[in-house]
């Protein structure tokens, strides 16, 4: 474990012990839980944004028009071709 010193405003203060005695009843160790907790939020969040961004680019540059019509053979030999490359 390591110990880091962290400044806050009263606000969030109030709202982190808040947190850590609703979600682990005061027990030893909570206020961590729930910064460690808070950690992984925002990391998952951060990792489902990176790879929203990176579907939306591959949709901007994509040639498909999407005009919801198509011949499943023509994709198919597409397809064939571009693998064969």
């Amino acid at each position: 474990m390591v110990q880091i010193v962290l400044s806050i405003s009263e606000k969030h203060n109030k709202k982190l012990r808040e947190l850590a005695m609703k979600e682990y009843e005061g027990k030893k160790g909570a206020l961590s839980a729930i910064v460690e907790k808070g950690i992984d939020l925002v990391d998952e969040e951060a990792k489902r944004m990176e790879a929203h961004y990176k579907i939306l680019e591959i949709a901007r540059k994509s040639t498909w028009k999407g005009d919801g019509k198509f011949d499943r053979n023509k994709l198919y030999e597409e397809r064939m071709r571009q693998i064969s490359r």
